[in-house]
C-alpha cells in the first residue's frame, strides 16, 4: 500500500503546480479588474463621463482610419480598373482618366453621350456609362458631375446659353447613374461651367470637341 500511496502523492505535487498557476493568475486578473471598477465608481462623475467619451473616440478614430484604409484601397483599384473597362466599353481613344491627388477624374467626350445640342442621353452614352456605374455604385466615395460646352453660342433649341446645357447634361448623367446603378443622389455634386473651363483654345475644331465633355469625379472623401 505504502509504494501505491507515494506514487498517488508524486504525482499530485507534480501536477498541482499547474493548475494552481493558472488559477492565481486568474485571481490575480480577476482582483484588479474589481479594484479598477471600484475605482471608476469612486471618481466624479465628470471623470466618468470623460472617460467613457474617450473610450468611444477612440473607438471612432479607429472606424475612421480602417473606413480610409477601404477607400483608398477601392480608390486605388478604380484607378487601375477603369481605363481597361472604357476600353472595353469602346472608349479608348475618346475617354480620358486621370489621377490626382485627392480624385479620380473621368472625362467622356459630349458626342459619346448627346446630340448637338441636347441633354437627353443617346443609346450610346448609357453603354458608356455602364462600366462606371456599377464601378461607382460599389463605392462610397463623394462624386462630382461636370458638364463643358464649348464657346458657340445656342441660337435654338430648349436651353438659351451655355450654362444652362452643361447643367442640364450634367444632371442627365448624375439622374442615370441614381436611377440605374441605385446611387444615392445625397453622393452627387453637380455643376455646370459652360465654356468657361475649357482644355484647349476654342479658336480650333479640335479644340472645341475637346472641351464639349462631361467630367464624372471620385472625390478622396466618403459621401
Amino acid at each position: 500500500m505504502h509504494p501505491f500511496a507515494h506514487r498517488m502523492t508524486s504525482e499530485t505535487v507534480e501536477e498541482n503546480p499547474l493548475w494552481l498557476v493558472v488559477l492565481c493568475d486568474i485571481m490575480t486578473n480577476l482582483m484588479l479588474f474589481f479594484l479598477v471598477l471600484y475605482a471608476f465608481t469612486r471618481q466624479p462623475d465628470q471623470f466618468r463621463i470623460k472617460f467613457v467619451e474617450g473610450m468611444l473616440t477612440a473607438a471612432d478614430d479607429k472606424n475612421e482610419r480602417a473606413g480610409d484604409i477601404v477607400r483608398r484601397f477601392q480608390e486605388t483599384e478604380a484607378s487601375r480598373a477603369l481605363p481597361e473597362l472604357l476600353r472595353k466599353a469602346g472608349l479608348k481613344d475618346a475617354a480620358e482618366v486621370e489621377v490626382r491627388e485627392g480624385q479620380i477624374r473621368v472625362r467622356l467626350p459630349s458626342p459619346v453621350l448627346f446630340r448637338s445640342g441636347e441633354a437627353f442621353l443617346s443609346p450610346q452614352a448609357k453603354g458608356a456609362l455602364q462600366p462606371i456605374g456599377r464601378m461607382l455604385a460599389g463605392m462610397p466615395n463623394a462624386l462630382v458631375v461636370e458638364g463643358h460646352t464649348d464657346d458657340v453660342r445656342i441660337t435654338a433649341g430648349p436651353h438659351r446659353t451655355n450654362w444652362e446645357l452643361s447643367v442640364a447634361r450634367a444632371y442627365a448623367v448624375l439622374e442615370h447613374l441614381s436611377k440605374t446603378f441605385d446611387i444615392p443622389e445625397e453622393r452627387f455634386i453637380v455643376a455646370g461651367y459652360g465654356e468657361f473651363k475649357p482644355l484647349e483654345s476654342n479658336a480650333a475644331p479640335s479644340g472645341r470637341a475637346r472641351n464639349r465633355r462631361i467630367e464624372i469625379i471620385i472625390m478622396r472623401r466618403a459621401a
